[in-house]
């Protein structure tokens, strides 16, 4: 019980984070939806993508483990298919110019929405555990 609360606290953050990177995600009843969503999402991370590392361990080992960033994305697709009032919409990014270097332009629609929406959570979230994470004591 303490794991599910940590991470969907986590998740939580976590999403909100990822909407200040990208704003592609949208909440109709804000604090609600988003507890909602990082709660199956916490779900998923806890009880079913050990389930589907195992079933697609084949796949994982000939990818090298990159097959793992689309076990993540079924989870981030399946808290969109449960929930009504929360969605993703296209990424679209101007072009930039950073240092003297040209930074084009992306558009990102579909499922690579979802792949580039949750790689973005994933390491916001990853970034979150590093920072809570018990150190320990000598």
């Amino acid at each position: 019980m303490k794991k599910l609360l940590r991470l969907t606290l986590l998740f939580t953050f976590s999403l909100i984070t990822a909407n200040y990177v990208w704003g592609n995600l949208y909440f109709q009843n804000i604090p609600l939806s988003i507890i909602k969503t990082a709660f199956v999402l916490s779900i998923f991370e806890i009880i079913l993508k050990p389930i589907l590392k195992i079933i697609l361990f084949p796949i994982n080992l000939i990818t090298l483990g990159l097959f793992r960033i689309v076990i993540d994305t079924l989870g981030l697709y399946l808290a969109v298919f449960l929930f009504s009032d929360f969605s993703l919409s296209a990424i679209h990014t101007s072009p930039t110019n950073f240092s003297g270097i040209s930074i084009p332009e992306f558009n990102f629609v579909n499922f690579f929405t979802y792949l580039v929406t949750s790689v973005t959570i994933g390491l916001i979230l990853n970034f979150f555990n590093f920072i809570i994470r018990k150190k320990p004591t000598k």
